[in-house]
């Protein structure tokens, strides 16, 4: 608890210089960031030493410093944004967690050992599934936040994409999915 209180002050903090956080959700960032994002940790498979999990985009750290908070010690935070990176250390720094931060777009990163992508908010899915084509292998697993538009969003990426989906219901948003994507093969280049 102590950990999560420490994040949410710095993101206070940052807030007041970067937008990391709508504004009218900060009095809801129990329910809204910590538990949206942590209520992934029970789909995500067990640690698997040298392999990683990437969170895309990862903002003001949600999904991925949430999961670190909550002891995963594999995860690879994936932001472009220099402010953001400039946050994310910070918390890693005071909050004594063990991740690593790439800064960079996801089409530019390179390491083969990903094995989960984890995804908040960054984009609709078959623009991510483009981003990361490149680090996706036969036993990549992605588990991302989607909205309410998630089955249109499947629907489009299913034209470019064969993959096995499978739905679970948000704790947070009754309107919203946890989706669980495995088997990721792309049918042809666009």
């Amino acid at each position: 608890m102590q950990t999560f209180l420490k994040y949410i002050k710095l993101l206070d903090l940052y807030q007041t210089k970067i937008n990391l956080i709508g504004k009218s959700t900060r009095d809801k960032i129990w329910s809204r960031h910590i538990l949206d994002s942590a209520q992934i940790l029970k789909l995500l498979p067990n640690e698997n030493k040298g392999r990683y999990i990437i969170d895309v985009g990862t903002g003001a750290g949600l999904p991925g410093l949430v999961l670190s908070i909550l002891g995963r010690n594999d995860i690879i935070l994936c932001e472009n944004n220099q402010k953001k990176v400039n946050f994310l250390s910070e918390v890693t720094k005071e909050c004594q967690l063990k991740v690593q931060i790439f800064k960079g777009k996801i089409e530019s990163y390179n390491n083969k050992n990903t094995k989960i992508i984890v995804s908040r908010a960054f984009a609709p899915l078959n623009f991510l599934l483009k981003s990361i084509k490149h680090i996706i292998k036969p036993d990549t697993v992605l588990v991302i936040h989607k909205g309410e538009k998630y089955l249109e969003e499947l629907e489009l990426a299913r034209k470019y994409y064969t993959f096995s989906a499978k739905c679970y219901d948000s704790i947070t948003n009754p309107l919203a999915k946890i989706v669980k994507i495995k088997n990721i093969v792309e049918l042809n280049e666009y």
